[in-house]
C-alpha cells in the first residue's frame, strides 16, 4: 500500500493543494504501517519514546548510566594498576621482574652477624634483615657469598655484583665516596685486645690508660676490613699488622707475637666471653670516644631502595645493642669457625 501510495504521490498529475494533502496521507499512513510492523515495541523515535510511562525511561536511564559507570571505574582500576607498575622505581622494579633479592655478605662465617645454623641455613643478624627486605619486596632472598673481605663486599656492590650488601660493614668516609650507606643497624665503640706482659713493658708509670692513648707497637687488624683507616688515624704511632682473620690476631696476641689487636667492642667482648682463659694473658680496652657504625651498603644510584631500607629500619620496634645481641645469638658464639 505504502508503496503505491508513493508511486502515486510523485507520478500521478494533481494540483498542488491535492499533492500536499496525499503528502500528509502518506506520512501518516506511514507511521500505522511501522506501529504494526513492529509491534510497537522497538520503536525509537521521539513519538514513541514521549509515549512510555516517566518510570521506565527513568529506571532505562539509570541502567545505562550504572552500566556506564562500571565500565569507566573497571577501566580506571586497569589504567591504575599498569601506572603502578610502570611508575615503580627503576632500582625497585628490577628486583620485582627478577624475583630475587641478592645481597653481598662476606664468605666467611661472623656470629652473630652471619652464620649456618644446626640445619645449614644461613643465619644471623645480617641474615635476618636481608630477609625482612627481601619479604617486604614480596621477593626470594639469594646472598652472594664470593666476597673474602669486607671491602671485597663493597666492591661487589659498587660493579653491580649484587643489589645490596648487609655484612658487618662499617660506614666510613673512604667508602661513601663509591656506594651509599644506610641508616645505622647498629653502633658500636672501638676496641683493643692487649696483651698483658707486652703493655707493661711499655709502660713506665702506673698511668696505663695514658700508655692505651699514645699506643707503640705492632697492632693487628683485619686485612682488607675498616679497622686499617681506623687504627692509621687513631694510633698513628703503631704498627700496622694485617692478617687474614680476627682468630688470627687473637692466637698472635695471646702468643705475644704483637702487641694488640684492634677490632669492634662485640669482637673483644666474644673473646672474655668464649675463651675465659684468656683473661690470665689479656687486657681488654674499650674505647669511649670513639663510634664504629654499622650499615647497609647500596650502589650510588639505588635511591629508592636505600629509602625502603631506610624506613624498614625506622619501623623496627627495638634497638639493637652489642649485649642484646651477644644475648640473643649466644648459642652461635661458641660453635663457629673462625672468623674475618
Amino acid at each position: 500500500m505504502r508503496c503505491c501510495i508513493v508511486y502515486s504521490c510523485f507520478f500521478a498529475p494533481q494540483p498542488l493543494a491535492v499533492l500536499a494533502r496525499l503528502l500528509k496521507r502518506c506520512a501518516t499512513i506511514s507511521v500505522c504501517c511501522l506501529l504494526l510492523w513492529g509491534g510497537g515495541s522497538s520503536l525509537t523515535t521521539p513519538t514513541a519514546i514521549a509515549a512510555q510511562p516517566p518510570t521506565v525511561i527513568a529506571q532505562t536511564n539509570r541502567s545505562a548510566a550504572a552500566s556506564d559507570q562500571a565500565s569507566r571505574s573497571a577501566a580506571a582500576a586497569v589504567n591504575n594498576e599498569q601506572a603502578e607498575i610502570a611508575l615503580m622505581p627503576p632500582d625497585i622494579q628490577r628486583i620485582v621482574d627478577r624475583g630475587k633479592l641478592i645481597v653481598a655478605v662476606l664468605g666467611n662465617s661472623n656470629a652473630p652477624f652471619f652464620m649456618t645454623d644446626e640445619t645449614g641455613q644461613a643465619a644471623g643478624l645480617d641474615i635476618q634483615l636481608a630477609q625482612a627486605l627481601a619479604d617486604q619486596l614480596g621477593v626470594d632472598l639469594e646472598l652472594n657469598r664470593s666476597p673474602d673481605t669486607f671491602n671485597a663486599v663493597v666492591d661487589t656492590v659498587y660493579y653491580r655484583g649484587a643489589d645490596m650488601a648487609i655484612s658487618k660493614i662499617s660506614r666510613t668516609m673512604k667508602r661513601a665516596v663509591r656506594v651509599r650507606f644506610s641508616h645505622p643497624y647498629l653502633t658500636m665503640r672501638q676496641g683493643l685486645l692487649i696483651n698483658r706482659l707486652l703493655l707493661a713493658q711499655q709502660t713506665n708509670s702506673d698511668n696505663v690508660i695514658e700508655t692505651i692513648r699514645e699506643l707503640t707497637g705492632d697492632v693487628g687488624v683485619i686485612k682488607g676490613s675498616s679497622y686499617v683507616g681506623f687504627l692509621q688515624q687513631r694510633f698513628p704511632q703503631a704498627s700496622i699488622v694485617e692478617l687474614d682473620s680476627w682468630e688470627d690476631i687473637v692466637t698472635a696476641v695471646s702468643q705475644g707475637d704483637i702487641l694488640a689487636g684492634y677490632r669492634d667492642e662485640l669482637e673483644i667482648k666474644k673473646v672474655v666471653k668464649t675463651k675465659p682463659d684468656a683473661a690470665l694473658q689479656l687486657k681488654t680496652a674499650v674505647l669511649t670516644d670513639t663510634q664504629d657504625a654499622l650499615a647497609m651498603v647500596f650502589p650510588w644510584e639505588s635511591a629508592h631502595l636505600l629509602a625502603f631500607a631506610n624506613q624498614y629500619l625506622d619501623t623496627l620496634d627495638a634497638e639493637y645493642t652489642v649485649d642484646s645481641i651477644l644475648e640473643e645469638f649466644a648459642t652461635y658464639l661458641n660453635t663457629q669457625p673462625p672468623t674475618l
